[in-house]
């Protein structure tokens, strides 16, 4: 998995890990990230994070569905940094949607994993990720999932 440095144009390989109550409230502290991920503790938390470095780069928080068969995505964001025309790295939500998708998969879940669009990037996850609206969800699963987890995780 990698994301690209955008002025160099150098691939830079990444890692998920997964991270507990105390490193999330370090990393709230920063102030890098949208959202307070203080209420995420009780959800599977995880960072995005150069290889050599521990600093996260992008964040996700997923909750098990196993009603639904599903991985819901309940938080997705990208260092304030890497946000926008002027971000340092690329690919950064591509690498997260591509792990849920993967962990779906190794539940049992055929891939199936879904998000709330909280903000304006609902047609961007569309157009970009391959996701399909059900007007209260953003879902992908299938054919879209590996697809996804081969263009962002297995790269």
């Amino acid at each position: 998995m990698y994301v690209i440095n955008e002025s160099t144009g150098q691939k830079h390989t990444v890692i998920v890990s997964q991270i507990d109550a105390a490193e999330i409230a370090q990393i709230n502290k920063t102030k890098r990230f949208a959202f307070n991920w203080n209420k995420e503790k009780h959800f599977s938390v995880y960072k995005l994070t150069l290889e050599d470095s521990a600093e996260p780069i992008g964040m996700l928080s997923i909750a098990q569905r196993p009603d639904d068969y599903a991985l819901e995505i309940r938080l997705l964001a990208s260092s304030h940094e890497n946000v926008g025309p002027d971000k340092i790295y690329s690919r950064i939500a591509g690498c997260l949607i591509s792990y849920a998708c993967r962990e779906s998969f190794k539940l049992g879940y055929h891939g199936f994993v879904c998000l709330k669009p909280k903000t304006k990037l609902e047609t961007h996850y569309i157009k970009r990720y391959g996701l399909q609206s059900t007007k209260l969800y953003l879902v992908t699963e299938g054919t879209n999932s590996i697809k996804l987890i081969k263009e962002y995780y297995e790269n």
